[in-house]
């Protein structure tokens, strides 16, 4: 328990990191200083995470980062794919409001709770996170813009719907097998908030899956509800290219962990995690939901 807390205290520091001191041209260092067993993947310049990075020299190194893979002692391995958005101001739809950006160096959340867990619990866990920014001065994406992700076209008409391109990126060059688990972590979606206020959003169309994570939350005194992935929704996605971001959906968190569902090659073994407004308490990182994802994998392993 006492390793773990230290964990936990490590991944909130990082997370709170604000963008000047945890960037694109330092990131990789503060990983490894940290003790995260990493290693680094170029990805394709014209797919979003190198497109949103601006991919200039001063700009610094987006890619993907993985955990080495330690002994597999299971059949399995289960993939933590988490968001690592490192500041994110909304691109050319640009966040408003007072105080609208102001903590959006936690946009990193996902990554550094993935990392964490796949450290600490080392054997048949994998985290495999896609890092960039997504600015306006240097992002080459603009709404409008039909890009490729995989061998699926999408248009980018909300470039604030960021998080789900990336993660959609990485999920493309990830080649699970049909026994292995795929969790994405993210803060993704403030429409999240509305519907579960602090819990965690947790989508799977597995119900054994969803009802180990709620138990696993609910042990580790962690808010999570499950919600849904309706049938519907898929009517969005029938012909491409498709949008990142709807636009006469209320139920935004659902629409986007749908999104996401496109790129993932063994759906019944997939759970999704939006943690954007359960990873967070009174402007700071709180370690949410660590404890419950460490607990759930240890319950499918």
């Amino acid at each position: 328990m006492k390793e773990l807390n230290k964990v936990i205290s490590i991944a909130k520091k990082l997370t709170d990191m604000p963008y000047n001191e945890f960037n694109l041209d330092n990131y990789l260092s503060i990983l490894e200083k940290n003790n995260y067993k990493i290693i680094w993947t170029d990805t394709n310049l014209n797919q979003p995470i190198k497109l949103m990075s601006g991919e200039k020299e001063f700009d610094g190194t987006a890619g993907i980062v993985r955990t080495i893979r330690w002994k597999n002692k299971a059949k399995r391995t289960i993939y933590i794919v988490g968001k690592g958005i490192l500041f994110d101001s909304g691109g050319y739809n640009l966040k408003g409001g007072r105080n609208g950006m102001s903590g959006m160096h936690g946009d990193k959340a996902g990554m550094i709770i993935a990392l964490s867990i796949a450290n600490y619990l080392q054997d048949n866990v994998v985290a495999y996170c896609p890092v960039t920014t997504n600015f306006l001065h240097n992002s080459k994406i603009v709404p409008g813009d039909i890009i490729k992700i995989g061998n699926k076209k999408v248009v980018v008409n909300n470039t604030d719907a960021e998080g789900r391109l990336i993660l959609a990126e990485a999920l493309s060059t990830l080649r699970p097998s049909k026994n292995d688990i795929v969790i994405t972590i993210a803060t993704l979606t403030g429409c999240c908030s509305y519907a579960v206020d602090k819990a965690t959003g947790v989508f799977s169309p597995n119900d054994k899956l969803v009802n180990l994570y709620l138990k696993a939350s609910e042990e580790s005194l962690e808010y999570a509800w499950r919600l849904p992935l309706f049938d519907y929704f898929q009517k969005f996605y029938k012909k491409q290219p498709f949008k990142n971001s709807q636009d006469k959906i209320s139920a935004g968190a659902s629409e986007g962990a749908m999104f996401i569902k496109q790129w993932i090659d063994f759906p019944n073994r997939w759970i999704h995690l939006d943690i954007a407004s359960s990873c967070t308490k009174d402007e700071k990182s709180n370690g949410v939901p660590i404890r419950s994802l460490i607990n759930f994998i240890k319950k499918i392993q």
